[in-house]
């Protein structure tokens, strides 16, 4: 019977402990008061008067009352305390919720993983902790030192072109742009000869003439520079009324481009047929080589056209001694042969910085590798999709580049700015401005020439040129506007021409052999597509005609022989293939070195291999916050119901009356708390002491008896343990 009391006494004293940690939904003193009123009963082997509950309710209710009956008799209270007492009271609440972080601190580095934290708490001393401080100072300072090199990394916004081959890939075949080097045709010139024009050199000469008696010879040489600018063929172009009496002057395309065939395939099998049934011809004037050509294959053939075969007749002027459309300033003006530019479907061709060079007497095979280029939006890249579908360049529809667009926007500068256009960059004839050159009175022959310059210099005759020295000095004045507009792009990307997002190229590679030979040149020029063209028929190939009789007539010997001696053919023709050998697609997207996804990686590496630090590191750290607030919402509430119980309100003589007359609990007397607070209440009523030195001895007691309970649970488990 002794042994299951004992037992029952232990089991007790555990449930008042674990109640003790456990309940949050009272004051401190009430819980203590309640767990040795238990004791008392248990002692004397009697139960309680009432439950855990009820009794509390009843001193709650006792309290009140008593507060109440406080107020109703306000000459027994003591007084509140004075403001220096409520600031001290604030001062202890605050160093209460430092004491709460402090703890929960030490706790957290107990227990994280983060690495060197919980050495620091353990250390057996001092010397140990400073040096797992300065270990782990070091650390995090290293690990901030490679973030800040990584996030440097990262906003530079670098990235890399990895390529990759994309096998029978559906893409489209490329747009073919011809220019003859030699810009003005026999034709030409004898348009030139009828209309009392100059010739392009001729042209020069005189103004190169002009510009040096009024700017040169005077020491002016920035207008001497402005004026050179009309040393070339674009000067002599824009001098003349129109783009009709323009292209009258270069060769046709039909005459320059004497066939042209495209192979594409149906199904598995190749199909030949002539350009002109297979897609469309854009024909424009260029600065440089006057007319030009280029070939779109139909939008519906492009990714099946495998190849394009071109021949191109130069009809080069072979019987003259003097050039009539070459220039010092311009090495590509005193070349023979024809170019070609490789480019984008639709899109504007770039021949002056991409074009092949193709020499008369070959025939030229390039064969094509397409790459499709996928690039980065800003901050890793230049591409958008705000930008304009279409460009209306050369009075037609274009597709938009990069090129197109700077080409327009400086074209509409200069429109702007000087209010004329220039032939080198892309225009549109009919919008109302005028060329920048316009040197009309140049053009004609019998004016503005050297030799009424040199008649000037002679007789003083001014008369007769001062019309040419004042359409001369604005020319300058329109060139220098020019020159302005100019230098500012030449260096740097403009702003509002941004690149594709996705686009195509070529790249090619060249071969070149030499055609046609000897012995196929008679075969070629009699096959029935050569006669219905009617080119070969003049003087100039009246040797082949001979050489093809003498083979008719079996002499082969002196056929060869007159062959042999002529090189009409191989000066003036030339042959071009653009093969695509297959429809494998190098692909080539821009990739971020660093993304943000591999930004974030690394920077769990670093902190993982420096400190430690994971998620779940976060989760602690959140875990440590959370019951913080929480310690500190307890303590706060549990002030505030300490305060309005038993500081708030005044504390009355009657109320120690109450509780020795009334006798709540059977064992009051062995209440050692209750009795201190009697004692206590006893003499402040009447030293009139304050509140705060009650709520001392209140903690004091309660520390006291909270000691001595753990030491009576721990006397009971040792005599359990020793009597089994």
């Amino acid at each position: 019977m002794s042994d299951s009391i004992d037992n029952n006494s232990n089991d007790n004293i555990n449930d008042e402990i674990s109640e003790r940690e456990t309940s949050h939904s009272m004051c401190p003193l009430c819980c203590i008061l309640m767990q040795e009123i238990r004791a008392c009963s248990q002692q004397t082997m009697k139960s309680p008067p009432m439950g855990y509950t009820n009794q509390c309710q009843f001193i709650l209710h006792n309290n009140v009352q008593n507060n109440h009956k406080i107020i109703d008799n306000p000459t027994c209270s003591i007084k509140h305390a004075n403001q220096h007492s409520s600031l001290s009271t604030s001062s202890l609440k605050h160093d209460h919720v430092s004491v709460i972080i402090l703890d929960e601190l030490k706790r957290f580095c107990e227990n994280t993983t983060i690495r060197g934290l919980p050495r620091i708490v353990r250390a057996h001393n001092r010397y140990l902790r400073s040096l797992w401080s300065i270990l782990v100072c070091i650390l995090i300072f290293g690990c901030f030192v490679c973030m800040f090199f990584l996030a440097r990394q990262y906003l530079e916004y670098n990235v890399i072109h990895p390529p990759r081959v994309l096998r029978h890939t559906s893409s489209p075949f490329p747009s073919v742009t011809v220019c003859n080097f030699r810009p003005i045709s026999p034709d030409g010139l004898k348009y030139l000869q009828m209309k009392g024009w100059k010739t392009p050199r001729h042209f020069v000469l005189d103004i190169a003439a002009y510009a040096q008696y009024i700017f040169y010879n005077r020491q002016k040489i920035e207008e001497y520079n402005a004026a050179s600018a009309a040393f070339s063929l674009a000067g002599f172009l824009e001098s003349l009324p129109n783009n009709e009496e323009r292209r009258k002057l270069g060769y046709q395309h039909n005459k320059l481009i004497i066939k042209c065939q495209i192979t594409y395939l149906n199904g598995s099998k190749p199909v030949a047929a002539p350009c002109e049934h297979k897609g469309i011809w854009r024909k424009f004037i260029h600065a440089q080589y006057l007319n030009c050509a280029t070939f779109e294959p139909s939008s519906e053939l492009r990714s099946d056209t495998t190849n394009i075969e071109m021949y191109i007749y130069l009809d080069e002027m072979l019987k003259r001694a003097e050039c009539i459309d070459c220039f010092h300033g311009e090495v590509k003006s005193q070349l023979s042969g024809a170019l070609i530019s490789i480019h984008g479907a639709d899109t504007l061709p770039n021949i002056n910085d991409k074009s092949i060079n193709l020499k008369p007497g070959t025939l030229t095979e390039l064969r094509l590798s397409i790459v499709e280029n996928i690039q980065q939006m800003p901050p890793y890249g230049r591409c958008s999709k705000n930008h304009p579908i279409n460009l209306n360049l050369h009075d037609m529809i274009y597709n938009y580049s990069e090129y197109a667009c700077r080409e327009a926007t400086i074209q509409n500068d200069i429109n702007q700015r000087c209010g004329c256009y220039s032939m080198e960059y892309p225009y549109n004839e009919y919008t109302g401005y005028e060329p920048c050159t316009g040197l009309s009175q140049f053009i004609n022959i019998t004016s503005c020439n050297r030799n009424e310059l040199m008649l000037y210099q002679q007789n003083n005759t001014r008369n007769s040129i001062d019309s040419c020295i004042n359409e001369l000095k604005k020319f300058v004045d329109r060139m220098m506007c020019k020159r302005s507009v100019i230098e500012n792009y030449v260096h740097g990307a403009l702003r509002n021409c941004t690149m594709p997002c996705s686009f195509y190229s070529y790249e090619s590679e060249q071969s070149t052999s030499t055609w046609p030979t000897k012995s196929w040149q008679l075969t070629w020029l009699n096959s029935s597509y050569n006669k219905k063209l009617g080119v070969f028929n003049s003087t100039e190939f009246k040797p082949y005609h001979e050489a093809q009789r003498l083979l008719q007539l079996g002499n082969e010997i002196e056929a060869a022989n007159i062959l042999d001696n002529i090189n009409v053919l191989e000066r003036k023709l030339l042959a071009v293939l653009i093969n695509r050998p297959n429809f494998d697609v190098r692909k080539v997207e821009e990739k971020e070195v660093l993304s943000l996804t591999s930004l974030l990686s690394q920077t769990g590496g670093l902190f993982s291999i420096w400190i430690g630090l994971s998620m779940i590191s976060l989760g602690e750290v959140v875990e440590m916050c959370i019951r913080c607030y929480l310690r500190v919402k307890h303590s706060r509430n549990t002030s505030i119901y300490q305060d309005d119980l038993c500081h708030t309100e005044p504390i009355s003589c009657k109320c120690i009356k109450s509780i020795e007359t009334h006798k709540i609990f059977q064992c009051s007397n062995y209440h050692l708390i209750l009795n201190a607070l009697i004692n206590h209440l006893q003499h402040a009523c009447n030293t009139n002491e304050t509140t705060d030195k009650t709520n001392k001895v209140i903690i004091t007691e309660e520390n006291n008896l909270h000691n001595l309970l753990l030491n009576k649970f721990k006397t009971n488990r040792t005599d359990q343990q020793h009597e089994l």
